[in-house]
């Protein structure tokens, strides 16, 4: 029930966010289309220019989302007192203020993206779009309901009990298709880039591929009783994702290592900079509604 409350939470602040940031784009939309010359002498140029009150508002609220990002790290190496919650929780709180905080900014800017402080900016979007990218390395891995590392043997243990189970339900036919509809023989081939493209290439046609797994149990000699399908489907697709889980294990581990030397130094650039933006309109007065 914990999780589900959690997940609830999750979802609704996701669905709070975008909406907000979906209104407060389409409201300031004609402003942002505006020649630069021509937005002081609009009505929208009070509220959402960078010094506006929404827009001044946003910046703030987003650079606190951005500074909310570093808690995830002290959680994980136990310091400013965090030591309670699940790591993976504390994952999704992360990649929640690395989605918003970043649309928060960019509405802040009113779409200027020039000066110093554009270095921040345009770190930040590396630190985003590398975030996706680390977070769906980070999935490859094996882990358990904690979020921690699952041994190889562990995870072969499980594939070993999803054989075993569909063994039972299945008529004999059915294995030699659940295999080659599901893919589950992984290719130890690649390695680097070209194997991080083919686990997404075989993410993205998983859906497909267990569409056509479906279609084939429900005939022929190796029909499966309908209301069996659903979990031998499900077991399938389990079952496929571990085996290439294994097969990638180790390059998978090595971009992740490889990942946080270049997803680093962009995310301390950018809090670099926007510390001195900060001090910088502080000085000059920007103040909001303090």
């Amino acid at each position: 029930m914990r999780v589900l409350s959690f997940k609830t939470l999750l979802h609704t602040l996701y669905g709070v966010g975008f909406t907000f940031v979906a209104l407060v784009g389409l409201a300031a939309l004609p402003y942002y289309q505006m020649p630069l010359s021509e937005r002081p002498h609009a009505a929208l140029h009070v509220w959402f220019k960078p010094g506006g009150l929404w827009g001044h508002g946003m910046g703030i609220a987003g650079s606190t989302m951005i500074l909310l990002l570093f808690l995830y790290s002290a959680r994980k190496r136990h310091r400013l007192g965090l030591r309670s919650g699940r790591l993976s929780r504390w994952l999704d709180i992360h990649i929640f203020f690395g989605v918003m905080g970043p649309l928060l900014i960019t509405l802040h800017t009113a779409m200027k993206f020039h000066g110093f402080v554009s270095v921040s900016y345009f770190s930040m979007v590396v630190v985003a779009l590398s975030g996706v990218f680390g977070r769906y390395v980070y999935m490859q891995i094996p882990r358990d309901a904690r979020g921690h590392t699952v041994g190889l043997d562990a995870s072969r243990q499980r594939i070993g009990e999803i054989q075993e189970r569909m063994t039972r339900q299945m008529p004999p036919d059915a294995t030699a298709g659940i295999q080659r509809f599901t893919g589950a023989v992984a290719d130890h081939s690649e390695s680097g880039f070209r194997a991080v493209l083919k686990t997404l290439g075989d993410d993205l046609t998983l859906p497909w591929r267990a569409r056509r797994l479906r279609r084939f149990l429900r005939q022929g000699k190796q029909k499966v009783p309908e209301r069996e399908l659903n979990v031998v489907v499900r077991l399938a697709r389990e079952q496929s994702v571990l085996i290439r889980r294994i097969a990638m294990l180790e390059t998978m581990t090595r971009s992740l290592q490889y990942w946080h030397v270049f997803h680093k130094p962009f995310a301390y650039v950018m809090i670099a900079v926007m510390f001195i933006h900060i001090a910088v309109a502080v000085s000059f007065g920007y103040t909001w509604i303090f």
